[in-house]
């Protein structure tokens, strides 16, 4: 069997048993951050009460984690993480301290209905900017 045929063969079977995955967007979804409060690289006057992040799908609390750090610092210390009643895609952790004038980092972390571990980080500032 030549080596053309052999590709062509293998190209063929792949584009066959994929056909159904692309059909279905199934491979264009992708859980991901919509937005977030505070927002990515924003200066807030004084500390939010709050850290929420808006996801593009519903999540589920299992294996959900928000964490809150000073810049280059150790985490500080959040309320309990939790979906909002009415809005499935949103967490909320309510900020338990007021935070002083700096940088600060949130990293989350979540599963996608796919079974995938989704994550990120963003930073904001609070008090002036640098």
């Amino acid at each position: 069997m030549s080596r053309a045929l052999v590709r062509s063969t293998v190209l063929f079977a792949a584009l066959a048993l994929s056909a159904p995955v692309l059909a279905s967007g199934a491979v264009m979804r992708h859980l991901k951050l919509v937005r977030s409060f505070p927002a990515a690289d924003t200066v807030l006057v004084g500390s939010p009460e709050k850290i929420t992040i808006e996801l593009s799908e519903a999540v589920e609390l299992t294996g959900a984690k928000l964490t809150l750090a000073k810049d280059g610092g150790a985490p500080i210390a959040l309320g309990a993480l939790r979906r909002e009643p009415t809005l499935p895609k949103i967490l909320r952790a309510d900020v338990t301290t007021a935070l002083a004038a700096g940088g600060y980092v949130v990293s989350w972390r979540t599963m996608s209905k796919d079974g995938h571990v989704v994550k990120g980080t963003f930073g904001f500032r609070v008090g002036a900017a640098k």
